[in-house]
Parts: structure tokens; C-alpha cells; sequence
């Protein structure tokens, strides 16, 4: 039984799919199992913060999936990382899950005030002793993090941008990584106690060329606004982000800006298929499907 864990986030729901169409048994754990797309699957409710509900979601299992938070709200994103990944590990033991897949990022390896990739170094480090097989994907920056700004580039012309628009970054689209992780929990074992994986997309790509996708798809002319870095915190906090998290992303961004999320390993990085185009293209086609 596959245990996945953020059933209801774009990659969770993703890899349910992949799983689900391969014929491998597959149980959701959320919150709320209501907001669950896939009614046929088997679901089990359960908070990040227990340590209980966790392990009974997590028995009869054998690979589970697992991810660290996304909290905008959060006063503590760090401190509420470590306690799920404790929460995490208890749940592992007690349930005797045999293999863990960890959903991390590009740059995990570095040390330092690295922000919210310091939490995905967290979850690498948080089930070390632990007799089960350990496996980590680090994919890159996701395509789908630009969809946020598409309505703003329709309306305005304008694709706003917290890096400079000559950037060029590892990007990767996150149903390719589905299809990944899929590949890896159905398919793939391993001898080695720990295995990364970190993945890139066929190409960098830069804010301009986002800028470029978006003006094609959109027929009209739209203009990279990349924001200084002194409004980046007055912009996080008029979106929702807390003081806390908004520092954390600020370090980040920071990180990503001065080149520290990089492959540790670039010769041996995995290049996922689909191109940026492609994917905006199936994007837009997608949303105007479900107006």
C-alpha cells in the first residue's frame, strides 16, 4: 500500500492519478477528506501535528510519501517543520513503514539561512538511523509557481517577478515530477539506505522567457516587473504571508538569486521532458475547460 501524504496539493494530487491509473493500491492522508478530487480512493484523516492520527493513517502500509508544509500563516514555519518530521518518523516506526519517499528541493544539501529550503534539508536529516529505505527527490523551481501571475499578465501586460529577469533558472513541471515519484514508488528499489534524486527540466529558463511564453499564449505584448528588494517584504505581507514566513522566503529567493540551489550532483541530474511552453500551453487549456 502506498500512503500519500498532501493528497489534496498539485503534486500529491498528481501522483494519486499516476498510481491509481498503474493499478497500485493507493491510500490519500488529509486533513479533510471531503476536499479529496479522487472520491474512489481510500482516504484517512489525519493532522501533521499528531503524532497518533499519523500512525493509524499510516498502518498496513509500506511506502509512504511525504512532504513539508506550505504555511503562509505560519509563525514558526521552521519549528513546525521539525515537529511533523518528528511526527513524521514516529509514525514511520510505529507503523513499521518500510520505504519513505520524501518530496525535497534542489539546494538541499546547503547549509545556512536558506529559508524554505531549509526545510526540505530538514526532512532529508529527520529519519537518519531509522531501519527503512530512505529516498529524496529534489526537483527544481516549478512552472506552475509562475500560474499565480497569469491573471496579471492577461489583465495588465505585466509578469511580476522577485528575481531579475535575466535569471536563468533549473525549472521543471511538477506533473512530470509526479510521474517521477510515481516511476520511484512503484518500480524502483534500491540497495543504499538513502538515495537522492534531483531532477531538472529540459532547459533554464529566465522570467523573460516566461514573459515570452505567456505573451504567445496570450496574444499580447507582456513585460517582465521584477520586484526590488526592498518592497519584496511590504509585497509578502499584502499577499498573507506572516512576518515569519515571509523572511523565510525572502532567504530563499536570496539563495536562489546568488546561485546556492544548484544540483549537488549536476552530472548526475535527471532532466524531466516538458517544456515550458508545453506546459503553460496545457495550463491555460486546462483552466478554460473548468470555467
Amino acid at each position: 500500500m502506498n500512503i500519500i501524504v498532501g493528497a489534496t496539493g498539485q503534486v500529491g494530487s498528481y501522483l494519486i492519478s499516476e498510481l491509481k491509473s498503474s493499478g497500485y493500491p493507493v491510500r490519500a492522508v488529509v486533513r479533510e477528506p471531503t476536499e479529496l478530487k479522487a472520491k474512489t480512493i481510500e482516504a484517512k484523516a489525519a493532522n501533521l501535528f499528531d503524532a497518533e492520527q499519523l500512525t493509524k493513517a499510516f498502518k498496513g502500509g509500506t511506502t509512504v510519501f511525504v512532504l513539508t508544509p506550505e504555511s503562509p500563516a505560519s509563525s514558526d514555519i521552521i519549528g513546525e517543520t521539525k515537529q511533523i518530521v518528528a511526527n513524521y518518523r514516529k509514525a514511520i516506526q510505529e507503523a513499521r513503514i518500510r520505504r519513505v519517499v520524501g518530496l525535497s528541493c534542489i539546494g538541499a544539501h546547503v547549509e545556512g539561512s536558506t529559508g524554505n529550503i531549509l526545510m526540505s534539508r530538514i526532512l532529508e536529516q529527520g529519519f537518519e538511523g531509522l531501519e527503512v529505505e530512505q529516498v529524496f527527490v529534489r526537483p527544481s523551481y516549478y512552472f506552475s509557481n509562475w500560474l499565480g501571475y497569469l491573471e496579471t499578465a492577461q489583465t495588465y501586460g505585466v509578469l511580476p517577478s522577485f528575481f531579475p529577469d535575466d535569471l536563468h533558472l533549473d525549472m521543471n513541471s511538477p506533473v512530470d515530477l509526479a510521474k517521477f515519484i510515481a516511476h520511484v514508488m512503484s518500480t524502483i528499489t534500491s540497495s543504499e539506505s538513502k538515495k537522492i534524486y534531483e531532477l531538472t527540466g529540459p532547459q533554464k529558463y529566465s522570467a523573460r522567457d516566461v514573459a515570452r511564453v505567456f505573451s504567445a499564449l496570450l496574444h499580447k505584448n507582456v513585460a517582465v516587473q521584477s520586484i526590488p528588494n526592498a518592497q519584496w517584504k511590504e509585497t509578502l505581507l499584502s499577499v498573507g504571508f506572516t512576518e515569519n514566513t515571509a523572511r523565510n522566503l525572502m532567504d530563499m529567493t536570496q539563495a536562489v538569486i546568488y546561485h546556492k540551489t544548484v544540483p549537488e550532483r549536476p552530472g548526475d541530474a535527471l532532466k524531466l521532458p516538458t517544456t515550458l511552453e508545453v506546459y503553460m500551453e496545457e495550463q491555460l487549456k486546462i483552466q478554460s475547460m473548468t470555467r
